[in-house]
């Protein structure tokens, strides 16, 4: 009686493997056409797979020489391709609603981008494509994978971005992915590390995917852009859609600094703004700004022109209770700064693309003040104050007046030549009114104007000096405010000079 029990129990075990076997070959997912069509589906391509085998003590397959094109034609260049793809999963997950696989790893993936409207996935579908799919897979694995974007300019070499590590967990259509991302930026050269969500995907408005994240951006130098240098970190937070991601965070560059002037400076940064990541285009509505001990607030905007190849960067500026010296320090060759006092100012500026320097492509409107400002350079601040002496009628003494006070103007800077349509200064006994131009790459002054004093110039000067200023004190005897000359300031920034201007 037992063994008749036993052998039917064998029957039934039997017929019970025998239906699981037919049911599990019927819902067998892991064939070369099913991968196939599956992955022509949902990538909106031809692929085409060079060698193919199952596995099945654990199920899955593995899947070589993997290529992706746009259409059918052998000879027409990639969208991407996998050297090897590997799928594991699990027998009972076959049944399960909905279907999983635990595990994809993606070797040598590179996917080929132009600057057309070409997109790898659902984001290509039409409205009306493909209903979403239903699968779930724990895990993603693709590190040492290679997005390379094509140049639409002839003989440029293209985009590429290296991503080290890059792993997505819970990927589904359905729902969005957590992922961790390590690759290294191309240009400015940094590597990028960062964790957060990203969707679900929006096939039909990929703009309005969803996306989420940490960042640290380390090791970055800035030295590809002509005219500047430095190594950056930053550090910072975003979330949002695609088209519209909200960011802030903050930047570290301890060695920044002007080619020109060989001086390097520290500079610190906090923003926070607005990213479009369909185009690249970079708003930041809050930018404070600490080089050295001088801040700075402004907004910022790094976008495309209609009647430009590149991006446009857009500035408007304010500096409140900074420092002169500051700025030379970073912009001009001389060292120590050739001039030092506090300064203010408000400016808008424009950086247009091209390959000239920094300072021969900013564009610069703008209005500034200095006060209690005085010069490094002995002899350059003997001049300054010789002039004050002069319009006090004094005589010079060991302990004259060391300041230029009250140094305001207006500016406009285009190829690197800043024109004063408005700028005075004063000095104890004398103020002047003058206006011309200053090079920043010759440092060349030329500029010409009015000083008013408030004692006779002939008082403080004797020999030929006191000839020349004798023969155009007549005609400012009528003058009551005090006597008003013409003057003219040359020379260089570090070595002016003055005199009067007075022409036939």
């Amino acid at each position: 009686m037992s063994s008749r029990w036993i052998k039917i129990g064998g029957l039934l075990v039997l017929v019970l493997i025998c239906g699981a076997t037919v049911l599990l070959v019927s819902r067998w997912p892991f064939t070369r056409d099913n991968i196939a069509t599956a992955l022509e589906k949902k990538f909106s391509s031809t692929v085409e797979i060079k060698t193919f085998h199952e596995t099945y003590f654990t199920p899955g397959f593995v899947a070589e020489g993997v290529t992706f094109r746009r259409n059918s034609d052998p000879g027409a260049p990639p969208i991407a391709t996998i050297e090897k793809l590997t799928i594991q999963g699990a027998y009972w997950e076959f049944f399960s609603t909905p279907s999983r696989v635990r595990n994809v790893r993606i070797e040598g993936l590179h996917i080929f981008a132009s600057s057309g409207s070409e997109r790898i996935g659902n984001a290509a579908q039409p409205a009306g494509g493909p209903k979403q799919s239903a699968l779930i897979i724990d895990q993603i694995i693709a590190d040492g994978a290679v997005l390379e974007f094509a140049s639409g300019e002839p003989g440029t070499e293209p985009l590429k971005f290296e991503i080290h590590e890059l792993t997505l967990n819970s990927v589904a259509d359905d729902r969005p992915l957590s992922f961790h991302a390590a690759l290294l930026n191309p240009k400015p050269p940094g590597e990028i590390r960062a964790d957060g969500h990203f969707g679900p995907l929006q096939p039909q408005n990929l703009g309005q995917t969803p996306l989420s994240a940490v960042y640290t951006f380390q090791g970055v130098n800035l030295g590809v852009f002509p005219g500047i240098g430095g190594t950056l970190a930053s550090t910072g937070k975003f979330n949002g859609v695609l088209e519209r991601i909200e960011i802030e965070g903050s930047t570290d560059t301890p060695d920044f600094g002007v080619t020109r002037s060989r001086h390097t400076v520290p500079l610190k940064t906090q923003f926070q703004g607005i990213v479009n990541g369909m185009n690249g285009d970079v708003s930041l509505q809050s930018v404070r700004v600490q080089l050295e001990r001088t801040s700075v607030v402004s907004h910022l905007e790094v976008a495309k022109k209609a009647d430009s190849e590149g991006k446009t960067i857009s500035l408007d500026a304010t500096e409140q209770q900074g420092r002169i010296q500051d700025w030379l320090r970073l912009l001009a060759k001389a060292d120590p700064p050739a001039f030092t006092g506090a300064m203010n100012f408000r400016v808008q500026v424009q950086v247009p693309p091209g390959k000239g320097s920094f300072i021969e492509r900013v564009n610069l409107l703008g209005d500034f003040g200095i006060d209690a400002a005085s010069f490094n350079r002995p002899t350059t601040q003997e001049k300054v104050d010789n002039l004050s002496q002069l319009a006090q009628g004094e005589k010079k003494n060991d302990d004259p007046a060391s300041v230029v006070e009250n140094l305001k103007g207006h500016v406009v800077m285009n190829h690197g030549i800043a024109t004063f349509s408005s700028l005075s200064f004063s000095v104890p006994g004398a103020l002047a009114h003058v206006h011309g131009t200053y090079g920043l790459l010759t440092e060349q002054l030329n500029l010409h104007g009015t000083l008013q004093v408030d004692n006779k110039l002939s008082k403080g000067t004797k020999g030929v000096k006191s000839v020349l200023l004798k023969s155009v004190e007549p005609f400012f005897k009528k003058k009551k405010a005090g006597e008003i000359v013409p003057i003219k300031i040359g020379g260089t920034f570090g070595h002016p000079s003055y005199g009067l201007d007075v022409t036939p």
